[in-house]
């Protein structure tokens, strides 16, 4: 007799902590779902904090120019182009006056009848 009271209090004690267990974990999950949504907003705020300045400054965000390329942008005289000098796709600071040997004779050229040629083949 006195086992089965045992056992009845050992089901009673289990159910009621499972169904405690349950109801706790419910309440955590309800506030999880609200919590976590706020935390991944201010982590991806932190993120953009330490990000944007360097894509700033290495000028990755397109339609903005930091003020180092403004500086820069209004140094370059686009007038050189019948005087000789190659541009460069690396802006060195000095530029290239004189055509790189392997470019020699490379230029192709739209022909007067239609089609194309290149300058070594004229």
């Amino acid at each position: 007799y006195s086992v089965a009271i045992l056992a009845q209090a050992n089901l009673a004690q289990t159910i009621g902590v499972s169904v405690l267990f349950r109801s706790s974990w419910s309440v955590m999950a309800a506030v999880m779902d609200k919590v976590m949504p706020v935390v991944g907003g201010l982590l991806g705020l932190w993120a953009a904090s330490k990000v944007l300045p360097v894509m700033y400054r290495w000028e990755l965000i397109p339609g903005v120019g930091s003020p180092a390329y403004w500086e820069r942008a209004n140094k370059i005289n686009y007038h050189h182009y019948s005087e000789g000098i190659v541009y460069s796709p690396y802006d060195t600071g000095d530029p290239i006056r004189e055509m790189p040997p392997e470019c020699a004779g490379k230029m192709y050229l739209r022909q007067k009848g239609g089609g194309w040629k290149l300058q070594s083949e004229m």
